[in-house]
């Protein structure tokens, strides 16, 4: 696991946690109110790095919101998600202007038009 992603997650004040996710359809799971996030050990480092980021954007969300409007939550992380990943790409090219989101999105298994808005949009956020 990359020591800056570690710190990524103690910066936000959460302890990181890997736990056995063989035969399980949970990936990845936040507790906020004990600031910790777990990730599946048997998770890719690409996965692994996405729940990561994906959890942490569920930080402000209450549990209150998240049952009124969970579509809405998950949004939010996902654009978190992106935006951190998308980040983190850019800062690999010399050119910024070479980044070629499809083959962002298929490094990352971004597959819906939710995030392929997300990652054009965080782009030229990002680029300013």
């Amino acid at each position: 696991m990359d020591l800056s992603l570690q710190e990524y997650v103690k910066g936000h004040g959460y302890e990181l946690l890997f736990y056995d996710n063989r035969g399980t359809d949970k990936e990845a799971f936040a507790n906020h109110d004990c600031k910790v996030i777990g990730i599946g050990s048997y998770l890719d480092d690409h996965e692994k790095k996405k729940a990561i980021y994906h959890e942490i954007g569920h930080k402000e969300h209450t549990s209150r919101q998240y049952e009124l409007n969970r579509e809405l939550c998950e949004l939010q992380a996902d654009r978190n998600m992106i935006h951190h990943l998308l980040k983190e790409e850019l800062s690999y090219l010399d050119n910024v202007n070479e980044f070629n989101y499809a083959r962002f999105m298929e490094k990352y298994k971004l597959k819906t038009i939710a995030d392929e808005k997300m990652v054009i949009d965080e782009y030229y956020t990002l680029i300013g």
